[in-house]
């Protein structure tokens, strides 16, 4: 997967390596047989917040804001619907944008403490969150947050990583 990287504040180099490496298992877990694109920017969370305010109305920082650019058919994801892929193709990336990802540094980096894992770790899982959120999952009713989780845990297991819980 090609992402665009955008940073206003400092990461460690090996989150961005780890970030790629989930980033190319979603799309492969998902089935993709596309090229995908993503822009990510990596930025405080009073960058967030303002995004968090423009878009939800929602006065806060938060860890991870995903803006997809298809819009998928009740109960589908990008792996069944080439068809919506190939209208997404980006002729500057010469592949099929999926969307934006936003995460807050300090957040990510807050959250991997309280949950006791690595701050690698935290960068991957927000990666593949968003990923997911751009795919076509949801996790507003129960059974898409389980079926959302699964696919979250399947895409960290193919990079190495257990899951959060």
């Amino acid at each position: 997967m090609i992402i665009e990287l955008e940073k206003d504040t400092e990461v460690p180099e090996g989150f961005l390596s780890l970030m790629q490496q989930a980033a190319d298992a979603a799309v492969e877990v998902e089935g993709i047989g596309r090229r995908c694109a993503v822009h990510i920017l990596l930025c405080d969370d009073d960058t967030i917040a303002e995004y968090n305010r423009t878009y939800r109305q929602l006065d806060r920082s938060t860890d991870v804001l995903s803006f997809p650019l298809i819009n998928y058919p009740s109960g589908r994801t990008a792996g069944t619907c080439d068809r919506r892929l190939a209208e997404a193709y980006d002729d500057e990336y010469d592949a099929c944008m999926l969307g934006d990802l936003i995460i807050s540094v300090p957040h990510a980096l807050a959250q991997a403490e309280a949950y006791g894992h690595s701050p690698e770790r935290e960068f991957a899982f927000l990666t593949v969150h968003g990923l997911c959120h751009l795919m076509g999952y949801d996790h507003i009713e129960e059974a898409d947050r389980v079926r959302m989780r699964r696919r979250e845990e399947e895409i960290l297991g193919r990079i190495g990583l257990e899951s959060r819980d």
